[in-house]
This record gives C-alpha cells, structure tokens and sequence, in this order.
C-alpha cells in the first residue's frame, strides 16, 4: 500500500513539548510575552502583539485603525477570505484589484488605478499579501500610499522570515503587518497572529481592544484578572493562550531552519520537474522563503490533480478568486471574466506539498507522482 504525501503536515519542535510542560506546571507562563519579545528581536521593530491568529490581528489592526461603515479598503482578489471578510465586518467595502500573471500578486498598474477612481476621505488603506511568499514591489506601494494618503496593512501569512532590501518584512515600511502561525490549516494544531506595527499608540489600541477594551488590567500567573479595573470601550477577546504561545514560540524559534528545508525541497522540485510536459514551474529567487511551491498545469488542471491524488499526492489550490465564491459575487454583482487573469491563474495553478517535515522519500514521491501524471496528461 502506498504512502500519501500531504499536503501540509504540522512539525513538532524540539523545545515544543517542553515549552508546552512549561505552562501545564506553571513554572514559566511568560510563553506570550517571550513570543512578543522574540519576534521584535528577530523583525527589528518596536511593538508585536500576540493573538489567537492571522484573522484576529487583521481585525484589531482594522479596529486600531477606527475603520467605519462606508470606508472603503482596496485588496486583491486573490486572497484568503479573511482579507475581505475583516473589511466587512465593519460594514465597510472591499475594492477588488486583479493581479499579475507572475507570481499572482495584486497588479501595481491596477493597484494604481483604483487608488486613483476611489480618491476620496472614505478611502483608508490598500491591504497587501504576498502570494507564496514571493515579496511584491513594497517601494511601489509605499509610494502609492503616500501620494494618496491611505495606510498600508500587510497580510504576510505567508511571509514570515522573508525580506524587503535587506529588511524582514514587518520592519520594511507598512502601517501594519499581520503574521500567522497556522496559514495552510483549516483545523490546525494551534492557532496564532502576530500584529506588528511603527505606531506606538495603534499598537496600544489593539491591545486594549484586544482584551475586552479593559485598562489597567494586571494577571497573575494562572491568568487571573486583578479585580480592580476600568471597561473604556467594546473589545473582543483576541489574546494568545500561552498553550499556544509556547507552541508558537517554539516554531518561530525553528523558522530560519524551517525555511531553509523549505528551499532545499524547492530546489529538488526545480531539478526533478524542469522541462515536465504541461507543468510550468514557479520563478523562484535564491532569498525566497517558499511557503507554497505554486506549478501551473496548461490544460485539464482538475484532471492532473486527481490522477495525482490516484499516486498518492494530496495538493491544495491558492486560492479561489473571491469574485467566484457566492458572498462577494452576488455582494458586488460580478461577473466571472472581470477579473481574468486571476480567473485564468485559478484554471491552472496548483500548489505542491512543501514543509519542513516532508522527507526526501516524500519530496521524491511527489516529483514522480508528477512526472507519471504530465506523461500520460492529455
């Protein structure tokens, strides 16, 4: 019987489960606060706030940012829905940009022209991600943002250790960056976000409204709340356990390894798949962090991955253009070729098993598991 590849499998650090016994016998239940600490150290910037994930640090960051009904924040149409569905939870409206065909990041031409048809006081901010972990031209946008006046919020869940021009993104310019612990699983091990921001006092609006809206709030080490504080707004309840922290710290402590396994296998990938009839491979540079390995199959996509889930290889899609999903299409009365190239990269992509825990029999499974499916593709 064959082994199934997965498409993503969590990993299990070395300090994971000792940082986990750490909290259950209480003997270090600062797991949130060296999490904060370490990312500050490692990004270079001055405030990073824990939550419970990538979805909840982009709704603070929205929050600290006092969006309102009827703003209106510009994003790609290739995202996860948790970009558009923060935005509308405040009542306020998404504009949708295409992207470039390249590496599936929202289109700076585009980006540029709808800046331009929304100029007004209810445009707020342009809300970037970086697809696959490939880093878009940020001195563009940054630029962009400033001639009209809107902030930028990076989504980079799938860029956690990558750079900028010698930056880690989060210290590379934007208003706000959110990160997340738990970006490719629907029922994750753990959950977990990180909000890094320059302002200090966005910073404090997050962590107040991050806790219930609750000052001068002091817990002892099993969490008890002193009884002694004030209520100054309406909150949510977006904090980090430290179960999870201690499991979060644990992976980020392992990133630079994580990502350096993670290029190891893309390039057995590029050599193993180069010149593969119908599958067209990702343009990868040497200081990517690869958090998806992205191929591009040129006719019957849905077919190859079902003759490769036949050998074993389960693969995932990144992602579904939201102008096709039934909120947003009937929400914005669009229309299926409104958005073509992200319609036609959604036709042939598909994403291969890449994670630090994939080993070299597994990497070689999927490569001919490829090579069998594209020889006999019609």
């Amino acid at each position: 019987m064959q082994n199934t590849v997965e498409f993503f499998k969590p990993s299990i650090q070395e300090n994971t489960k000792k940082y986990i016994d750490d909290v259950l016998t209480f003997s270090d239940n600062r797991k949130v606060e060296k999490l904060e600490s370490s990312f500050k150290n490692f990004i270079g910037c001055e405030n990073a706030l824990a939550t419970t994930s990538g979805t909840s640090a982009l709704h603070l960051a929205m929050c600290a940012l006092d969006f309102k009904r009827g703003d209106k924040v510009i994003c790609s149409i290739n995202v996860f829905p948790s970009v558009p569905e923060t935005v509308r939870h405040f009542d306020a409206e998404p504009i949708f940009v295409d992207i470039e065909g390249k590496n599936y990041n929202i289109e700076i031409v585009k980006l540029e022209e709808a800046l331009k048809k929304n100029k007004s006081k209810k445009l707020k901010a342009v809300i970037i991600n970086h697809m696959a972990g490939h880093i878009m031209d940020l001195e563009a946008v940054y630029a962009l943002a400033k001639e009209y006046n809107v902030k930028v919020i990076e989504d980079a869940s799938n860029a956690m250790g990558a750079k900028y021009k010698g930056n880690y993104i989060g210290n590379t310019g934007a208003d706000i960056t959110v990160f997340s612990f738990a970006p490719h699983l629907c029922n994750s091990t753990v959950n977990g976000g990180i909000l890094v921001c320059k302002d200090r006092a966005v910073d404090e609006r997050a962590r107040l409204l991050g806790f219930h809206g609750m000052y001068n709030r002091h817990c002892d080490v099993f969490g008890s709340v002193n009884y002694i504080y004030d209520v100054i707004d309406i909150g949510w309840k977006y904090d980090l356990s430290q179960l999870e922290a201690a499991y979060c710290l644990a992976e980020f402590e392992a990133l630079e390894s994580s990502i350096k396994r993670r290029q190891e296998i893309a390039k057995v990938y590029n050599r193993e798949l180069a010149g593969v009839d119908h599958v067209t491979l990702p343009n990868l540079s040497e200081n990517d962090v690869v958090t998806q390995y992205i191929v591009e199959i040129d006719k019957n996509r849905d077919h190859f991955v079902n003759e490769l889930k036949k050998e074993g290889v389960n693969i995932s899609v990144h992602y579904m253009p939201l102008h096709l999903t039934e909120y947003y299409k009937q929400k914005y009365s669009m229309k299926v070729f409104d958005y073509s190239v992200a319609l036609g990269a959604f036709q042939r992509v598909m994403s291969l098993p890449i994670y630090p825990s994939m080993t070299d029999a597994e990497v070689m499974q999927v490569c001919e598991a490829v090579k069998k499916v594209a020889d006999a593709h019609i």
